[in-house]
């Protein structure tokens, strides 16, 4: 199974992944109210699926990276130029918790 497949959708779901994406992306004024919104959006997404060790695994990957890039922004500032690499991070497995979600609902 291609775990970083981009899957392309018409759903809810995809807004929910597009706005993970911008929230990698973006500068966030409160590391923690990023935290705290990826994993309502996180939760979101995994809403309609059911639950498999896998999803949650890539799931659990993706919040301990965000967590740490929050944290490095925190410590750092978002100027930091190794952001690019946990940002590249993130979307790994916000792409790997995506793929799942979607697979899943189709069953």
């Amino acid at each position: 199974m291609n775990m970083i497949a981009t899957i392309r959708s018409a759903d809810a779901s995809e807004s929910v992944f597009a706005r993970l994406n911008a929230l990698i992306a973006s500068r966030p004024g409160s590391p923690d109210a990023a935290r705290a919104e990826a994993r309502q959006l996180i939760s979101m997404a995994m809403a309609d699926t059911w639950h498999a060790d896998s999803l949650w695994g890539a799931a659990d990957a993706f919040h301990a990276h965000f967590d740490f890039m929050m944290q490095s922004i925190d410590i750092n500032g978002a100027s930091d130029p190794n952001l690019g690499i946990l940002r590249t991070r993130c979307r790994f497995y916000l792409e790997q918790v995506e793929a799942l979600c979607q697979s899943m609902s189709q069953r």
